[in-house]
């Protein structure tokens, strides 16, 4: 059974007043039984009364400094630049806030998921820890399982966890409806962990006179997204849902029951927050009292009410935001007073202790992901004249970035083509100040997932060969368009361009196919079928894996074959692999075990063979710009000729 948390208070919220007391001294004055009876009446009135507040996050994916140009962070000084976020900042957000409310009830600081993974801190995490310690520093009282603490696999997740348990800086882990009972040894620490309560399925805290019960969610479409979880399994939220507030209400008598939910909100098409999973949960257990919620990195500005009385709540991603839900109990009756987002920015000076143990954070960080191939985190690598959009919606503000990406990817591997799509790259470059851009910034582009040929952190590129048909194939894939993330699948190539009519049929938009560049020329190939000559391919081990599944996606109605150089099939497994869902996002990382090792992009360095990392063959191309001197960074073009059109619309 889980363990009660109370935690040590101070002395003045141990106290607490004796209406037995009161009453005697009253009723040796001279004022009566009629003012007794109204005392006492105010009194009990006062003690059913009770005011919360809950201060909470979601998704920080390891955003431990503040999301814009490294170089730019200056966290312990104000008003000198525009990143956003950082756990300097938010530790002092979340210190402030929780002495501004102490006085008028408790406080409770908690996380909806997904705290790891998305910059190159993530990457370290199985070594250092570092997210769950500085959260238990910063005072988290408990947090989720989202699907991206499982991009390195249960075992990964194990190790990350039982870094900081050993180190005793944890805040508590709560997840209701998974389970580590499987006989894997990739679980082994995770059983161990949930032996020692270290993870649970719920956990209370008695504050201040009040007991709260919290328990840990995973929604479907973030289980979907989970697939690096191997044995683990999930059962269903809603069933283990009423059977916490079954629990936490019978037998552990808590006066609030929260959920940490990371399941998510869907957005109509007036653009507002009223529906998806977290909503859904609470019309299905109105016991829940409150949920805060992830995965979806929504920011809402409002609590959304559901059953007139539950407030479901989100404060975005990556720590841009601190939500503070203030609520009163009086009778049974939940009501919320307040709730905004504080945002963190350079206006809040940051905790210094905190800078500090990021700082030496660094040092590990580069021995762990970028020594062996030969960078450090906080290496300059160039210069941008201005933001490098990665925008979904605006196809032609993220040409130059998925240029950029997609040019790395052929210069790499060598091959015919370089591929991805716009949801691969995960977020943007910004200028900042002076414009440079380092590993740490660079790395945030691609950072999702860990070897296949080697366990170190980063996705590899992988190879096949296509028919010019195979290729008219997967671009007609990639442009179907998703209403509700629009833009996400939209293609991006180096080596090839291609024009599209979206006024025809479905899976037959695609009307020509050119392979070459600007500087050797294009030429069209045969893209009926009739033509078998293969053309070499390279792309994200993510999106390789979705290639290899879209005949199962169109029912047999987009056939395509990736191949080896001989034209073999590459054997790979894709039944794990489910249809990519409405509301879907592509994090979806490969099942281990179903890649074939053959499709592996490899170099040679130092003797040794290594994969070619999505995050190195930018880095590598980078630093292979020309510059004007000796001492200077290399520019990133920004150019018409870096703006090229690859896709052209027609029609």
């Amino acid at each position: 059974m889980p363990v009660d948390l109370k935690p040590h208070q101070p002395e003045e919220f141990q106290m607490t007043h004796d209406p037995l007391c009161r009453r005697e001294f009253l009723a040796s004055s001279a004022v009566g039984a009629a003012s007794l009876s109204l005392t006492a009446n105010q009194a009990s009135a006062a003690e059913s009364r009770k005011t919360f507040t809950i201060l909470h996050t979601n998704d920080l994916h390891s955003n431990l400094i503040g999301m814009g140009p490294a170089l730019d962070y200056t966290p312990l000084q104000v008003n000198n630049d525009k990143t956003l976020g950082g756990f300097a900042r938010l530790a002092t957000l979340i210190a402030s806030r929780r002495e501004a409310r102490k006085s008028l009830g408790p406080v409770l600081v908690l996380d909806g998921g997904d705290y790891s993974m998305g910059t190159a801190f993530g990457a370290a995490i199985r070594e250092t820890g570092a997210e769950l310690q500085l959260m238990s520093q910063m005072g988290y009282d408990a947090t989720t399982i989202g699907n991206h603490e499982y991009d390195l696999g249960p075992d990964g997740l194990g190790m990350a966890i039982d870094v900081a348990v050993k180190a005793g800086r944890t805040p508590a882990i709560v997840a209701a409806n998974t389970s580590f009972a499987a006989k894997d040894a990739e679980l082994t620490d995770l059983q161990r962990l949930a032996k020692q309560g270290a993870i649970r399925p719920y956990v209370v805290i008695e504050r201040s006179g009040m007991r709260f019960g919290i328990f840990g969610l995973i929604g479907k479409q973030a289980v979907f997204y989970a697939s690096g979880a191997g044995a683990v399994t999930f059962t269903d939220g809603v069933e283990a849902a009423k059977e916490m507030v079954k629990v936490l209400r019978q037998q552990e008598k808590v006066d609030v029951v929260i959920c940490l939910s990371h399941g998510g909100l869907d957005q109509d098409q007036n653009g507002r927050f009223t529906d998806g999973e977290d909503v859904r949960l609470v019309q299905a257990v109105p016991g829940i009292d409150v949920v805060i919620g992830g995965h979806t990195h929504t920011a809402l500005q409002e609590a959304i009410i559901v059953n007139n009385r539950t407030p479901v709540v989100q404060t975005g991603k990556y720590g841009e935001n601190l939500g503070e839900l203030v609520i009163t109990l009086e009778g049974g009756k939940l009501q919320v007073d307040s709730y905004k987002l504080h945002p963190i920015d350079d206006s809040i000076e940051g905790d210094q202790a905190m800078a500090d143990e990021i700082e030496v954070l660094t040092q590990t960080v580069t021995q762990v992901v970028f020594a062996s191939r030969g960078y450090r985190m906080d290496q300059p690598l160039a210069v941008i004249p201005r933001d490098l959009s990665n925008s979904f919606t605006d196809i032609a503000a993220g040409t130059i970035l998925a240029n950029l990406v997609t040019d790395s990817f052929r210069k790499a591997t060598q091959t015919d083509i370089g591929f991805t799509a716009n949801g691969l790259m995960r977020t943007g470059l910004i200028r900042g100040n002076s414009g440079v851009q380092t590993v740490y910034d660079i790395f945030a582009v691609a950072p999702l997932g860990d070897g296949i040929a080697d366990t170190t952190a980063g996705s590899a590129l992988v190879n096949a060969y296509f028919t010019g048909k195979d290729l008219k194939n997967l671009l007609e894939f990639c442009l179907l368009d998703n209403p509700t993330h629009p833009g996400e699948y939209f293609p991006r190539a180096s080596g090839m361009r291609f024009r599209y009519d979206q006024s025809r049929a479905q899976f037959d938009v695609v009307t020509a196919i050119e392979i070459g560049d600007l500087d050797r020329g294009y030429r069209e190939i045969d893209i009926t079928g009739k033509d078998s000559k293969l053309y070499s391919l390279t792309c994200p081990l993510y999106l390789g894996m979705f290639i290899l599944a879209i005949p199962k996606y169109t029912k047999g109605m987009l056939p395509l074959v990736p191949k080896n150089k001989e034209g073999q099939p590459l054997r790979s497994r894709t039944e794990a692999l489910a249809p990519p869902s409405a509301g879907s996002t592509p994090d979806l990382l490969p099942p281990r075990g179903s890649v074939d090792p053959n499709s592996v992009a490899t170099v040679a360095e130092s003797g040794a063979v290594r994969e070619i990392k999505e995050w190195q063959a930018i880095m590598d191309y980078l630093r292979g710009l020309p510059v004007k001197g000796n001492d200077q960074l290399p520019t990133i073009p920004v150019d018409e000729r870096a703006a090229e059109v690859r896709a052209i619309k027609v029609g």
